[in-house]
């Protein structure tokens, strides 16, 4: 049986310890964690205005361009949408009547066909309604839109059965983004 000398066997103990604590003794102390943090923002744009022109009482017209809607925010949003009236009309979520238009919104890729649009998903009103799978939606919607992504909003106007108003009125649509 062969002997180890004590000096060669502490001499490889050692060696083999440095070997073993080298990479802990090269560890950094103290280690530093970065942490990083982004405020949301919430931001829409959209393009207009959206010219009717000239219509005649009881007919109803779509919009010949759409308005582009994008979200200029850092995270995916889900859009509100309403309206305020001009003075002398009031808008209905129906058939108008006297004094009464409808203006209805839908988010399409092409301009969408008169009959696409029906009062119960489509009609806007003074109060903000939230966009849903179905709520203003063609074959695009409002719900959870990714950052930078465009919308194309179309409009179909039905004018007052009658009116004593026969200047220019304007409609202002609303578009609210709210985290999806």
């Amino acid at each position: 049986m062969k002997r180890i000398h004590r000096p060669v066997a502490l001499l490889g103990l050692c060696a083999l310890l440095t070997v073993a604590f080298a990479g802990a003794a090269l560890a950094a102390n103290p280690s530093n964690i970065s942490v990083t943090v982004m405020i949301q923002n919430l931001s829409v744009s959209t393009t207009g205005p959206i010219d009717f022109g000239v219509v005649t009482a009881g007919s109803a017209t779509v919009s010949t361009g759409s308005s582009t809607v994008t979200n200029d925010g850092n995270v995916a949003e889900t859009y509100s949408m309403n309206l305020t009236d001009p003075a002398g009309w009031t808008a209905v979520q129906a058939l108008p009547g006297n004094e009464e238009y409808c203006l209805s919104a839908m988010l399409n890729t092409v301009q969408p066909a008169s009959g696409g649009f029906t009062y119960a998903d489509h009609a806007l009103g003074t109060a903000s309604d939230q966009c849903t799978a179905t709520k203003f939606a063609g074959d695009e919607n409002g719900v959870s839109v990714p950052v930078s992504a465009t919308r194309n909003l179309w409009f179909k106007f039905e004018a007052p059965s009658a009116t004593a108003v026969t200047t220019q009125q304007t409609i202002v649509v609303t578009v609210t983004a709210s985290a999806a």
